[in-house]
């Protein structure tokens, strides 16, 4: 008797130690998963109503929803409000594999929304996509669709109102490795009617390069900034029939051009960024370059923070300082670790104040928004910030008052 209770003894300690063995292993490939494993919330761009309560447009995988069923490996354009802090509301566009929504704008009965998704999944094979316009109601009830699709991998970045009208900038290009010789892609300028039906087409450039990343709306033009040929910002005047006015140029710049222009009185102030060496391509320096009302460069001026740093919003105030937001950063291991900046410029471009926000990842501010004595950085974080409630892991939107700036 007592020969077997020893046994049974050492097989519940065989079994024990098996056990915590078991939890262990488990517990470190847990960790491993997580410390390796991203889980994505981004409120890109947003409609400010005060400094607790605005709607924004983006995207997630819904880790930490409340609205809408995690979704792992796949990322969904949303929609949603947020209010003290805290979502409030969140309505994705499901259809398709990954898709997310790049601006948004307010009408007088609701909202419409840009951006881009896989709808097949050839698509969501080969990195392509297709362009997408939404619009919705008041209540987040979509009223109209219209998917863009030119050439393979077609984008669409921003949205203004022309009246009634509707007016998208994006790019639509072949993927990589694609061999054609179509004359519809680069940068395209599309303008549709208060019911989505199209009512103007243009595009810039070829299908390989060429982009449209901002606008603004004139009374007789459109003024759009983006990246031309050999890596060059570019900005263009078309009259409201898409008829090329005027143009010109800038740099050599990154792969993305010109990213942002805002009106400065008589002349346009874009943001972009400068290429220090074009013998070495890993070094940039924000810019701030200004043009005139023939689009001919009459100033600009650099920041370089770090060895990588990029504008890449732009906004002026009545008093024609301007405001440049982006972020600044160091290769590490191959990757390049970021902190969030937003750089204050007078009214000839000489630096006056500057705001960084120093994370243990990276922090970027993609968008400003300026609306009298209001000034809000809006970008994402994964750096643990208490400020912010990030958890230093998985990439969340991040909102901050800028306003002492002014």
């Amino acid at each position: 008797m007592k020969k077997q209770n020893d046994i049974l003894k050492k097989i519940i300690i065989f079994l024990a130690i098996f056990f915590v063995l078991e939890l262990l292993y488990f517990g470190i490939r847990l960790n491993h998963i997580r410390k390796t494993t991203t889980y994505y919330t981004v409120v890109n761009n947003a409609i400010i109503e005060n400094e607790k309560n605005y709607l924004g447009v983006g995207f997630s995988d819904f880790r930490y929803s409340k609205f809408n069923k995690f979704d792992k490996g796949y990322e969904k354009a949303i929609i949603e409000t947020v209010e003290n802090g805290k979502t409030t509301k969140e309505v994705a566009f499901k259809k398709g594999y990954n898709s997310r929504f790049n601006d948004v704008v307010e009408t007088d009965d609701g909202y419409v929304v840009v951006g881009q998704v896989e709808m097949t999944k050839e698509q969501n094979k080969e990195g392509m996509s297709e362009g997408i316009i939404i619009k919705y109601d008041k209540d987040f009830k979509q009223v109209w669709r219209k998917n863009v699709s030119i050439l393979e991998k077609t984008e669409l970045k921003k949205v203004e109102l022309d009246g009634d009208d509707i007016v998208v900038v994006g790019s639509s290009v072949y993927s990589s490795g694609y061999i054609g010789n179509h004359t519809t892609g680069g940068g395209i300028l599309l303008r549709y009617d208060k019911d989505g039906n199209q009512k103007l087409k243009v595009n810039n450039g070829g299908p390989y390069t060429g982009s449209f990343n901002d606008i603004i709306v004139e009374d007789d033009s459109y003024i759009v900034v983006g990246l031309g040929k050999s890596y060059s910002g570019i900005i263009i005047r078309y009259d409201k029939k898409g008829n090329k006015k005027d143009s010109g140029s800038f740099g050599y710049t990154d792969k993305t051009g010109i990213n942002a222009i805002a009106k400065k009185g008589n002349t346009y102030v874009t943001a972009t960024t400068k290429v220090v060496n074009t013998k070495d391509l890993s070094k940039y320096s924000a810019a701030i370059v200004e043009f005139d009302k023939n689009l001919e460069v009459v100033n600009d001026t650099k920041y370089n923070d770090k060895d990588i740093t990029y504008f890449n919003d732009i906004a002026v105030d009545t008093d024609e300082n301007v405001y440049a937001s982006g972020y600044t950063g160091v290769p590490v291991d191959k990757k390049v670790l970021t902190d969030a900046i937003v750089i204050k410029f007078d009214k000839d471009l000489l630096q006056d104040k500057d705001e960084i926000v120093e994370g243990n990842n990276n922090d970027y501010y993609s968008h400003l928004y300026l609306n009298n004595d209001k000034l809000f950085a809006l970008g994402y974080s994964n750096s643990k910030l208490k400020q912010f409630k990030v958890n230093g892991f998985d990439y969340s939107p991040i909102i901050k008052d800028y306003s002492n700036l002014k």
